[in-house]
Parts: C-alpha cells; structure tokens; sequence
C-alpha cells in the first residue's frame, strides 16, 4: 500500500512541544489547519483564533440556513397546521401587556 502525501500543512508532535506558534504561523500562512502527527498519526489540527471563529461563524450560518429550508419544507407541505395566538399561549394571549417605561429597555 502506497502512503499519499497530504497535500496540506503538517507538523510533528516534537515539533509542537518546541514551538507552538510556529504550527500557528504556518497555518497563518498556509491559510489552512496544520495536521499534527504524532507516530504517524494524526493526533489533532491545529487553527489560529480567527480561522477557527471563522468555522464557527460558518457553521452557525450553515446551521440556520438548515433550520430556515426545515421550515420552508414544512410549510411547503400539503398537511400544515396553523394555530392561534390564543390557541398557543392560552388567556395570557388577551390580556394587555403592562409596560413599564423605567425597566432600561428602549
């Protein structure tokens, strides 16, 4: 079995110990997480600050955009079932919501 080369950015285990941000600066420069390998396998990946906030952000928006196409199906079916606000939230639904002007919210 031929063993392929990663075509990604990758780092020692050893090397890590010695110097953590140099598998920073490369994934910094590389644009991409540094595999890091330790007996020849993989142990983790390695991302700066702002790559890994930037995978959260997308997949936060991935997660929503999911949630958005669930409800269009839904509402796109044949059988939906609508319900009243009173049917919802019970006699609360009519009574007259008290504001209070001093709570801080504007």
């Amino acid at each position: 079995m031929v063993m392929r080369i990663l075509e990604v950015p990758t780092a020692s285990i050893s090397d890590v110990k010695r110097s953590p941000m140099k598998a920073f600066q490369k994934a910094d420069q590389e644009a991409a997480g540094v595999y890091v390998f330790n007996r020849e396998k993989i142990a983790g990946v390695m991302l700066t600050q702002k790559q890994y906030e930037s995978l959260n952000r997308e997949l936060e928006d991935l997660y929503d955009q999911m949630a958005d196409l669930m409800a269009e199906k839904r509402l796109l079916s044949e059988n939906v079932s609508t319900f009243s606000d009173a049917e919802v939230r019970g006699a609360i639904a009519e009574e007259h919501p008290e504001v209070d002007e001093e709570d801080g919210w504007e």
